[in-house]
């Protein structure tokens, strides 16, 4: 009797992952072109485990990776469409902002305009739309793995329509995929900025820079905590060949710039933390 209901209870979980599987499936393809692949979809995915992280929730980027190999990801439209995302980060809205611009830049996404931008402050919750005109859908799979290599998970996908797809995001491990990390007592030489310079640093108290030969650095300097909530600027009308500056308690990550142009810049700096 207990054998018997040991097996109805396994496969009733079963069933439930199915439906689960399953229905984010035919959400993410279509319920049409779900029908006309069931048997290849039923094939695919019949190990229903392995896309599994938790009972309750999906492994949505070996969901993804096996739909597009299998040509069952369409993500081309027949023409230029304006084409919304919104997502929907769980902490420290900033520094989601940041990752998250930081990916659609990496990823090819130079043009697209903020639709909105609501900040929950009680549950410190991000929701973020964008909208852009392109013949192809952001591919949600290349979107995963740029939000993995910034240690960020997936909670959910939802594509509401082909035009309207949301993202809900877990941030609590992400990190400045950019940032050059930098130990105390550490020399590090970085090269042509293209970009402002980040550094990630850890329980620093004293920052020294030393501008290259024949660069005009005007520094610009701005400290940031874990949450990249901005802890101090330093902006200066003058030139400097090297420059000393103590570090604000908390600080994780700091910009390096300059008050005018980074062609001030264009021969690098030298940077040690202490």
């Amino acid at each position: 009797m207990l054998t018997r209901i040991v097996f109805i209870f396994i496969l009733l979980i079963n069933t439930l992952n199915a439906d689960l599987l399953y229905d984010k499936i035919q959400n993410l393809i279509t319920t049409q072109k779900f029908q006309l692949n069931k048997s290849l979809i039923d094939l695919l995915f019949k190990n229903r485990s392995e896309f599994y992280i938790t009972p309750d929730l999906l492994d949505y980027r070996n969901v993804l990776k096996t739909l597009k190999n299998n040509g069952l990801l369409d993500l081309k439209f027949k023409n230029p469409t304006n084409l919304t995302i919104s997502f929907n980060s769980n902490t420290d809205p900033i520094k989601s902002l940041k990752i998250l611009n930081e990916i659609l830049r990496d990823m090819g996404y130079s043009y697209y305009f903020t639709k909105e931008t609501t900040y929950l402050k009680d549950t410190n919750q991000l929701h973020w739309t964008i909208s852009l005109n392109t013949e192809y859908i952001l591919d949600p799979f290349m979107l995963l793995n740029e939000l993995k290599n910034r240690q960020c998970n997936i909670k959910n996908i939802t594509r509401l329509n082909n035009k309207t797809w949301s993202y809900d995001i877990d941030v609590n491990f992400a990190k400045i995929s950019e940032a050059v990390k930098i130990d105390k007592d550490e020399k590090i030489i970085l090269s042509k900025p293209l970009r402002p310079y980040m550094l990630e640093v850890r329980d620093t108290s004293v920052l020294y820079i030393r501008s290259r030969t024949l660069n005009n650095w005007y520094p610009y300097i701005v400290f940031y905590d874990k949450h990249f909530d901005i802890l101090d600027v330093i902006k200066t009308n003058r030139i400097y060949k090297k420059y000393k500056t103590n570090v604000p308690r908390e600080t994780q990550y700091i910009k390096v710039g300059d008050m005018f142009t980074l062609l001030n810049i264009k021969r690098g700096l030298s940077i040690i933390v202490k």
